[in-house]
């Protein structure tokens, strides 16, 4: 069932033209939301605009445009009644003519007419009175309406913000004009009411009154007392703008203002729908009501609920109400075109609520304006991972971004910062501090909704180390900052090295020293050190020591110990370039599988160097038969035998015995106790031969006979530690340091390697 004088206001207003937001606060008011019998819409018009008047108490001809009634402008109307010629009057500089134009139209209550030129503003765009009287179209001149005329006001309309408060609710509106109406007014006076504005302020019935303030010549603000309310659906209230409070003050201009007897929870929404609205009232607007209907409209709510969707009208399909005083539901698509359209036609809305859904029987019980637009999208983040600790810069692509300030985004729940919308389809923002994770949502957030984007970005635990380089010849404390380390697991200080819990590791590359066999325990790429001890600061910063002079064994469940110096087998130098007698190959191959990863940083051992300059080291093991080393060889050729030893600790000079085991040094105090099972190179001295039993810091029992006979000549005491070898590293965090535990943890968090988590050892 489709009531068709329901629709009487919609017809007028389409064929006014009305068609914009302002038309669309016009028809907030249901049709007997107010109480006065006459409305002028707009309040203050601009010439050559619209105005439609309404009388609910007389009947007008039907019509449009030249068939329309007939309108006559006042332009210096009189007080002696009946003001309007009871025929068609003859028109003057006083009685002006409306034009009938497209838009003109007129029902049995409703008349629309054009301003015509000779209707000016006042001053500044100041409201100036004129009085509209109304005859039967063209071949009839009787008068229609009210005998009187119907005042109307031509001048510069505010912009009022907001447009529309809550029933019995103070508030307060800024009015802002294109013109500058109140130059040279100091005192404002305001009044509301549902009645045209009165020409002069008189005396306004209490609780009408606002207390206006001027910002500036175009620009007020003015209260919204609480005694204003409305009962039944919205009430539209003309806020009437005086030059003063004393009964002569003259009208400025006029806005429109509705008080509303429902609060939204959105005020804006996509036309596409899909959102949730939560509406609530201070009121019992829904007591005796079991079933309410809701209709969405573009135009005036209809009296009565209408069960059919159109274009212009969507049905709601399941209303839930909560209390008598709450409802909400899911908005459907609203369109005003064909279905796949963008409403861009009427971007202002009527929630419409019913006391049922008979169609054409429920009864209109509240309204509120509902603004719609075109839901944004957000498409792409570049890059799509960034460091835990936030700050990066970010673009996200996407649709219908506002450029107004009012969008916000978040990234894995937490706001992103510095937004700043580059045009519609991109906005740039700097990433917040996150734990670190993979595929993290991104929201986006406008006066139209929010949109989701899933798997968006992905936030990387990369460190900041500092400092950033150290000798391998001690413990160095390091500060460490990322994020989330006052929930990790690190081992107490002190405690033995374990594989469990969290850790600070220093690797050579990609650390995936959780991947390797369950059975040796051998880690693909083990850390070649641990930062230990670890002192959280707070939950992005700690402080860990980190001891270079020890290297973790493959296991990293200790540190790596030296093998006892001995031949480690024979290798050959490649073909090399020379220039001039210098030869550049660092190059060494061996004649079997020799190197391993534990050689890195040993020093090449030679009785008598000749094929490599003294201190030279392994850098870098390229496979178990390719070696790097520090300094070029100085010779080419095949089968030549060496050592692999540790790092010298000192250099000494001592006396061998002939086949003794007795070691003596030549100054006093030459060896420390500490040099008790530390091993000795040297002339006469075999490899792999120890220091045992020192006595008084100048005489050593070795742990196996000496060549020689009392020969005195310089040896190296090595270290008794293998350090971490020089070079590039990366300070890694891992929360869990078990073998396999990326794929048997589903908590498990690396960091990975970035410019600022790099970490150089300097030479020996």
């Amino acid at each position: 069932m489709r009531k068709s004088t329901s629709r009487s206001k919609v017809r007028v207003a389409t064929a006014a033209g009305l068609t914009t937001g302002a038309v669309a606060a016009a028809l907030l008011v249901a049709p007997a939301a107010a109480s006065a019998a006459t409305t002028v819409y707009p309040p203050v018009v601009a010439v050559g605009d619209l105005v439609t008047i309404t009388d609910t108490e007389v009947s007008f001809s039907s019509g449009t445009n030249g068939t329309a009634s007939r309108a006559v402008i006042l332009t210096s109307p009189g007080t002696t009644t009946p003001v309007c010629s009871a025929t068609y009057p003859t028109t003057s500089t006083t009685i002006v003519a409306a034009e009938q134009t497209a838009g003109s139209i007129s029902t049995s209550k409703t008349v629309t007419f054009k301003v015509p030129t000779a209707a000016v503003a006042g001053a500044n765009g100041l409201a100036k009175r004129y009085v509209a009287c109304f005859y039967a179209p063209t071949g009839s001149t009787a008068r229609e309406g009210n005998q009187n005329g119907y005042p109307f006001y031509v001048g510069t309309a505010p912009t009022l913000n907001p447009t529309f408060g809550l029933t019995g609710t103070a508030n307060t509106v800024t009015l802002t004009a294109a013109t500058n109406v109140f130059t040279g007014v100091t005192a404002l006076g305001a009044q509301y009411t549902t009645e045209p504005c009165p020409a002069a302020y008189g005396t306004p019935a209490a609780g009408t009154t606002g207390t206006p303030t001027r910002t500036g010549d175009a620009s007020a603000t003015v209260t919204v007392p609480a005694t204003l309310t409305s009962t039944s659906g919205n009430t539209r209230y003309n806020l009437c703008v005086y030059n003063g409070t004393l009964a002569a003050s003259t009208l400025v201009t006029i806005g429109s203002y509705a008080v509303t007897q429902l609060v939204l929870s959105q005020g804006t929404g996509p036309w596409q729908g899909g959102n949730s609205l939560d509406i609530t009232s201070p009121n019992q607007v829904l007591a005796g009501i079991d079933s309410p209907g809701v209709n969405l409209t573009a135009a005036a709510c209809p009296a009565k609920y209408e069960s059919t969707d159109t274009v212009g009208t969507s049905l709601v399909a399941d209303v839930r109400k909560i209390s008598n005083s709450r409802f909400a539901f899911t908005v459907p698509a609203l369109r005003s075109s064909a279905p796949a359209a963008p409403p861009t036609a009427q971007p202002v809305w009527n929630v419409c609520l019913y006391g049922g859904t008979d169609d054409g029987a429920s009864d209109l019980v509240a309204n509120i304006p509902y603004t719609i637009t075109t839901l944004h999208t957000a498409t792409e983040v570049a890059p799509k991972a960034g460091p835990a600790l936030g700050g990066s810069k970010i673009v996200v692509s996407g649709t219908a971004f506002p450029t107004d300030g009012t969008l916000t985004a978040t990234l894995g729940g937490m706001a992103l910062t510095g937004v700043k919308v580059l045009s519609p389809t991109a906005f740039e923002a700097i990433t917040p501090a996150h734990a670190p994770g993979n595929n993290m949502a991104l929201t986006v957030t406008t006066a139209a909704g929010t949109f989701l984007l899933t798997n968006a970005y992905s936030f990387t635990s990369a460190l900041i180390v500092d400092p950033n380089t150290a000798p391998n010849t001690r413990t160095v404390n390091v500060v460490i900052k990322g994020v989330g380390f006052q929930s990790a697991n690190f081992n107490a200080a002190g405690t033995a090295l374990t594989l469990t819990g969290s850790h600070f590791y220093l690797v050579e590359g990609v650390y995936a020293g959780n991947e390797g066999d369950a059975a040796s325990g051998v880690r693909a790429n083990p850390p070649v050190a641990e930062c230990r001890n670890v002192l959280v600061l707070k939950d992005t910063e700690a402080i860990c020591s980190l001891n270079l002079a020890r290297r973790l064994d493959a296991e990293g469940v200790d540190y790596l110990v030296p093998a006892a110096p001995a031949e480690a087998g024979t290798i050959g130098t490649p073909a090399v370039t020379t220039i001039g007698s210098t030869v550049t190959s660092r190059v060494i191959r061996s004649s079997a599988a020799l190197f391993t990863r534990d050689h890195e940083g040993l020093t090449i051992y030679e009785a008598t160097p000749t094929n490599f300059a003294p201190g030279t080291r392994i850098v870098d093991v390229i496979s178990p038969t390719v070696a790097v080393i520090s300094a070029p060889a100085q010779a080419t050729g095949t089968g030549i035998t060496l050592a692999l030893l540790p790092p010298t600790a000192r250099t000494v000079t001592v006396t061998t015995g002939n086949a003794s085991t007795a070691l003596g040094a030549p100054a006093v105090d030459t060896f420390l106790t500490s040099d008790d099972e530390r091993y000795i190179v040297g002339p006469n001295i075999a490899l792999g031969i120890k220091l045992n039993s020192i006595t008084d810091g100048d005489t050593a029992v070795l742990s196996a006979v000496s060549g020689g006979t009392g020969s005195t000549a310089s040896a190296n005491l090595l270290s008794m530690n293998v350090p971490v070898p020089e070079g590039a590293y990366n300070m890694t965090y891992v929360s869990n340091g078990a073998l396999n535990a990326s794929s048997t943890d589903p908590n498990y968090v690396q960091s990975t390697v970035s410019s600022t988590s790099t970490f150089a050892v300097s030479s020996f």
